[in-house]
């Protein structure tokens, strides 16, 4: 018996993301890059605009041969995943990805920035999405709303990035090292699914894993949404306050539970167990993962460290650290009690964790 499972464009469409690169690819314009790349800026989650025009942008893709034809190798490499029966997805072996992992505002966009420096490449001109965290979106299983499988999009738009991936650095890519085009990416949400990236990519990959104290990611992550919100509770105004609520609705917290909680308790949960998916995915196992501790010296040396195997003479840009803020006897006791429970958890895994965290 024959069984023919049919999916349509309508019911897995290509991401906006993914469409605006190509949109900007054939019509050799400007890319989307947004702000990623300034480390001090405030930035709030407000990018509505962005996507104005879409439709147009779409039509304008699809009638171009080099959109259609990514289009089709995007929904190939989806395929594959799929059915784990990789054919062209080997072709990604080419390519040597440095995915800069770690909580946010642990100086992952600085590293990210230098190896674009290395690969001769202007990191003020690389789209964000292709760049930075948000894209794509690897997630846990989840059906929100009944509208969607967060898995499955969560393939699609891997297969997607791969797809950029291959155009752009094939066409910019001018640094090879360890057998392959260098890559840089700065991959937060790859915790969420690496079993899918190291059986995409195998040993074609390095992984630079940033920490920081607890509370000075949070003081940081303030100072990026706007300031402690006036009653002290949690409150969402940009990208990383959204990723933190909804790691707590992973564990089955209501929304409306979390927007009661003080502010440094929500983000404190947030960061001990990023820190604990992140030992448990098997990331910091990796015979090429490389732990890389806040602060302007261990950044500078680990970026100095790359740019003498890459054979290049570069020296790595000024890093600009942070003070960590001023919080309360009652969050300094809690925090202290969050970093031990992740260096406990480390540890008996053999896994080395910065100790003592300190800024």
């Amino acid at each position: 018996m024959g069984l023919t499972l049919t999916l349509t464009d309508s019911e897995l469409p290509a991401s906006p993301a993914f469409i605006e690169f190509l949109h900007a690819t054939v019509t050799d314009s400007d890319y989307h890059v947004g702000t990623w790349y300034k480390q001090e800026e405030e930035l709030l989650d407000r990018d509505s605009e962005r996507y104005e025009g879409l439709a147009e942008k779409v039509s304008i893709v699809m009638r171009h041969p080099q959109g259609q034809q990514a289009i089709l190798r995007s929904y190939r490499f989806f395929k594959e995943m799929l059915t784990g029966q990789m054919d062209t997805l080997r072709d990604l072996r080419r390519f040597r990805f440095i995915f800069v992992i770690g909580i946010p505002r642990t100086g992952g966009t600085y590293l990210t920035k230098q190896f674009y420096r290395a690969a001769g490449i202007d990191y003020t001109q690389v789209q964000n999405a292709l760049a930075h965290d948000g894209f794509p979106h690897l997630a846990v299983l989840s059906f929100p709303d009944n509208r969607y499988n967060v898995h499955t999009t969560s393939l699609l738009q891997l297969a997607e990035y791969l797809t950029m991936v291959e155009m752009y650095f094939t066409r910019h890519g001018r640094l090879a090292y360890q057998g392959g085009i260098v890559v840089p990416k700065k991959f937060t949400k790859a915790i969420y699914n690496f079993p899918l990236l190291r059986a995409l990519l195998g040993d074609s990959a390095d992984y630079l894993i940033t920490t920081r104290h607890p509370l000075g990611m949070i003081q940081s992550v303030l100072d990026k949404s706007g300031g402690m919100p006036a009653d002290g509770k949690f409150a969402v105004r940009s990208a990383i306050e959204r990723w933190a609520l909804d790691d707590w609705l992973l564990w089955q917290v209501p929304e409306a539970s979390v927007m009661t909680m003080p502010y440094v308790d929500v983000l404190l949960e947030y960061w001990k167990r990023f820190h604990f998916q992140l030992a448990m995915s098997g990331i910091p196992a990796m015979p090429s993962a490389r732990v890389v501790a806040y602060g302007a010296k261990s950044m500078r040396e680990i970026v100095q460290e790359y740019f003498q195997a890459f054979g290049i003479a570069l020296e790595p840009e000024p890093f600009k650290s942070a003070s960590p803020g001023h919080f309360s006897a009652e969050s300094a006791q809690a925090t202290s009690a969050a970093v031990t429970a992740v260096i406990q958890l480390w540890s008996s895994l053999s896994l080395p964790f910065p100790s003592p965290l300190c800024e």
